[in-house]
C-alpha cells in the first residue's frame, strides 16, 4: 500500500495558491500540509446533501439569521485552513462573507465520512474544531450509518439510522437520521 506524502507549505504559500485560484482549489492546510480534498463519493454526498437541506429548512422554519455554508474555507488559529462539509454560525456571530477564508470559528461544523477523508476528519480534523472552539461537531458516517455527535468536554453521542438527532445548539431542530443515510 502506497503512502500518501502532503507537501509542506507555508500559511503565505497556501494563501497565494488559493487566492489565484478563486479559493476553488479543493485543498486544505493541515498542520503546515497541503491535503487534497477529493470527490466524496455517492454515498457521503447524498448525507451531506440530506444534513444541509435539513439545517437550511429548520433556519427558514425558526427565521435564523444565522450563516450556513457548505463546503467553505474556514481559517482556524494556527493558520489552519479547514473546508467543513457543512459549517453554521449563529446570527450572534455570523461572519461577513468575501473573498478568502472566513476567519470566524463555526458553531457547528458537519463533516461527512468518506474513505478518503475518514482518517482526517475522526483524527486531526477533530481535534482542531474541538480545540479551537465548535461547539458542536458532527460526524456522519454513511457506510456504518452512524451520526456522532461531539463537543468540547462532553462525551461523545453516537447515534444510529433508527434515532432522531437534537440538538440545544439549534432550539427545535429535530432530523430523523433514516433520511440522511438512503444511498449506501
Amino acid at each position: 500500500m502506497a503512502t500518501v506524502a502532503h507537501p509542506p507549505l507555508e500559511p503565505a504559500e497556501f494563501l497565494a495558491l488559493q487566492s489565484s485560484a478563486g479559493w476553488r482549489m479543493a485543498v486544505e492546510l493541515i498542520q503546515s500540509e497541503a491535503v487534497v480534498i477529493p470527490p466524496s463519493g455517492a454515498a457521503a454526498s447524498s448525507a451531506q446533501g440530506e444534513l444541509f437541506f435539513a439545517l437550511r429548512s429548520w433556519q427558514e422554519a425558526e427565521s435564523d439569521a444565522g450563516l450556513l455554508l457548505q463546503d467553505v474555507f474556514v481559517e482556524l488559529p494556527g493558520h489552519q485552513f479547514l473546508a467543513p462539509d457543512i459549517a453554521w454560525w449563529s446570527p450572534e456571530r455570523r461572519p461577513t462573507v468575501g473573498e478568502g477564508a472566513i476567519g470566524i470559528v463555526p458553531d457547528l461544523v458537519v463533516e461527512v465520512l468518506s474513505p478518503a477523508t475518514r482518517s482526517n476528519d475522526l483524527g486531526i480534523k477533530r481535534t482542531l474544531y474541538l480545540e479551537v472552539g465548535v461547539q458542536e461537531l458532527w460526524l456522519a458516517d454513511p457506510s456504518a450509518k452512524t451520526l456522532t455527535r461531539a463537543r468540547p468536554s462532553a462525551i461523545d453521542e453516537e447515534l444510529s439510522s433508527k434515532d432522531t438527532l437534537r440538538t440545544d445548539l439549534l432550539p427545535s431542530f429535530a432530523l430523523a437520521l433514516r433520511r440522511v443515510f438512503t444511498v449506501s
